[in-house]
C-alpha cells in the first residue's frame, strides 16, 4: 500500500486521511503461517505538524487460529495501532525512541509496518470460550462435549504417602 506524500510535503495539504483496505491472505513467519480471513482495514491519517510528519492509524484484521485449550478452529478479530514518524530527508534528526518509516521519493509503503503491527497484536494464546474445558490429556476427547472415562492415576510421588492415608 503506497501513499504519495508530495502534496503533504509541499504544504498543499496538512493531512491525508487513510480509510482503505489492503488484501493480504497470509503472513509467513518462522514459526507458522497466519491466515487472514478478510481484507485488512486501515483507518487514520498522516499529519504534517511543526515537529514533522506522523502516521497514526488503526488496523483492523481477522485471522484463523485454534483454541489453545480444545484445539477447535476459530476466527479472531483484532486491532492494531500504527504510530510512526515519517522520515523525508536522510539527515533529518529523529529521536531514538520514535518508530520511523523512511520515505522514498515522497512516497511510503505501508505494507511492512502493517504486517509488523499485526504480528505484534496477535495474542499468544486464544481460547474459544472463557469456560472452555480443553481436551483430556490421556485420550484427547473434547471435555466441552462431555466428560471422558479416563482415570487420573498419576500421583505426584511427593504426595503418595498422603494418598495412602486417604485410602
Amino acid at each position: 500500500m503506497k501513499i504519495d506524500l508530495s502534496n503533504l510535503i509541499v504544504g498543499k495539504y496538512y493531512q491525508i486521511n487513510l480509510d482503505s483496505t489492503i488484501e493480504i491472505n497470509e503472513i509467513e513467519t518462522e514459526e507458522n503461517n497466519i491466515k487472514l480471513t478478510k481484507p485488512i482495514k486501515i483507518n487514520g491519517g498522516i499529519y504534517n505538524t511543526d515537529d514533522g510528519i506522523y502516521l497514526e492509524a488503526k488496523v483492523y484484521f481477522e485471522f484463523e487460529t485454534n483454541c489453545s485449550r480444545c484445539l477447535k478452529e476459530l476466527i479472531v478479530e483484532e486491532e492494531a495501532n500504527l504510530q510512526y514518524r515519517i522520515q523525508i530527508e536522510e539527515d533529518e534528526e529523529i529521536p531514538f525512541d520514535e518508530e520511523i518509516i523512511k520515505a522514498s521519493e515522497y512516497t511510503i509503503d505501508l505494507t511492512k509496518p502493517i504486517i509488523s503491527s499485526i504480528l505484534l497484536s496477535i495474542p499468544m494464546k486464544t481460547i474459544c470460550d472463557e469456560n472452555c474445558k480443553g481436551i483430556c490429556p490421556q485420550c484427547g476427547n473434547d471435555l466441552n462435549e462431555g466428560q471422558c472415562n479416563c482415570e487420573d492415576d498419576n500421583i505426584d510421588p511427593r504426595l503418595a504417602k498422603l494418598k495412602e492415608l486417604m485410602d
